[in-house]
């Protein structure tokens, strides 16, 4: 490491910079791993999380990729900066990839030219170096040719712009992005002595651990308890692909988790995006309280209310999923988290149609047709929104879908319907 002065002069300049001046969190964050090398701590992904992020010592990283994602971030933001403010840094911060310590070096011109200079033997067999030079002809037209078919291939994909006022937030996020993925609460029961394994049940009024406890409540003779493994409904795993591609198309990589595994903590982290069931929402049902909306899973009815009146609400229902005609209600909220970032919902009751309302919000074109609808309604698209669709088709396979509700959603709305 460098003189303790020099580093924390450059580590200033660093968090003043325009790169991070805007991002109090990897400020912070940086900071505390340039210090906590400095005295040679002991940096690994627990510790980080337990003395930095304020989990406790239940931190399972296999489960929450706080620190991992964190640190492919702030990497990123220091390879920005050395590119931008800091190009003519004469001392550099980095951190090896797999490894959070940070190292502080100098970047020595001499070293630059002791490379070159190591050049000039070979440089002096002129045949060779016409070999060289051929050789370097050719692998540019080849580059050109295969850069030119990439361009071609990449103008094909569907881009929305970074500046999108629906999905800016996402696309230029500075916070890290998780795509939660609602799953179904499933539970085990054990079976008896002379049978092997394990029974995964499903009841669809059994949707979290309190709805299990409620019904071990009234039956205390049941065995039963929740099931480690995972399953995934049709709309969560079917409404990713669009969603994906659009923020791959920004060059940004979500963090994917179960929604049943969020906590309180994770919705201040992340800019947070939810696809899946009504159903499987679980925490993430209680930041809707500044929506106008509320849902019932059984019997499937949505209401919305207008203004404080709770006596002006209009509901909307649907019926049981089939395998012939079905329509379906989808809510789609982008509400503002704790920690000025944003939750955006795309939640249906049936497997119908959060794929399509995915797809309807992924897609440029469907995309600038709803934001001219909000600018016909508010003169601008808002930052936060409520929309409620209703979708219609055969089986799985949506054909239509109408947009039923779709009003603004401010900040300080409070709690009150």
């Amino acid at each position: 490491m460098g003189d303790a002065a020099i580093q924390a002069r450059f580590l200033e300049k660093i968090c003043q910079s325009q790169t991070f001046s805007g991002s109090a969190i990897y400020q912070s964050y940086l900071t505390f791993l340039v210090e906590a090398s400095a005295r040679e701590a002991d940096l690994k992904e627990t510790t980080i999380a337990m003395d930095f992020f304020g989990k406790d010592k239940n931190f399972n990283p296999a489960v929450d990729a706080i620190v991992r994602s964190h640190t492919y971030y702030l990497r990123k933001k220091l390879e920005v900066y050395y590119l931008r403010d800091g190009r003519n840094d004469l001392y550099r911060f980095q951190i090896p990839k797999g490894q959070y310590r940070v190292t502080f070096e100098a970047v020595s011109p001499g070293d630059i030219a002791s490379s070159v200079s190591g050049l000039l033997p070979f440089a002096a067999n002129t045949r060779l170096l016409g070999a060289i030079g051929a050789a370097a002809v050719l692998a540019c037209l080849f580059l050109g040719f295969y850069s030119y078919r990439l361009y071609k291939e990449v103008g094909e994909f569907r881009k929305i712009d970074a500046s999108d006022p629906v999905w800016g937030d996402y696309l230029r996020s500075s916070l890290p992005i998780m795509i939660a993925v609602g799953d179904h609460f499933f539970f085990r029961e054990s079976l008896p002595s002379n049978h092997e394994g394990m029974l995964a049940l499903r009841d669809g009024t059994i949707n979290s651990t309190e709805d299990m406890d409620a019904y071990k409540a009234l039956h205390p003779e049941s065995d039963i308890y929740p099931s480690p493994e995972p399953y995934f409904p049709y709309h969560s795993i079917w409404s990713l692909p669009p969603v994906l591609e659009m923020l791959n198309g920004a060059h940004q990589k979500p963090v994917l988790r179960k929604s049943s595994t969020l906590s309180p903590q994770i919705l201040s982290e992340y800019n947070i995006i939810f696809v899946g069931s009504i159903k499987t929402l679980y925490i993430l049902q209680h930041t809707m309280m500044i929506s106008s909306m509320e849902f019932d899973i059984s019997p499937h009815v949505i209401r919305s209310y207008s203004g404080s009146d709770s006596a002006n609400v209009r509901s909307f229902e649907t019926s049981t999923h089939s395998t012939g005609q079905n329509d379906d209600l989808v809510l789609a909220l982008k509400l503002p988290g704790p920690a000025n970032n944003a939750i955006f919902i795309i939640a249906s009751y049936h497997s119908l149609g959060a794929p399509k309302i995915a797809n309807y919000l992924c897609n440029p074109e469907t995309l600038a047709e709803l934001e001219g609808k909000f600018r016909e309604k508010y003169g601008r698209v808002p930052r936060y929104f409520e929309m409620l669709f209703r979708v219609t088709g055969i089986d799985k396979t949506a054909y239509e879908a109408e947009l039923v509700i779709f009003n603004e959603i401010k900040k300080d709305a409070g709690e009150g319907k």
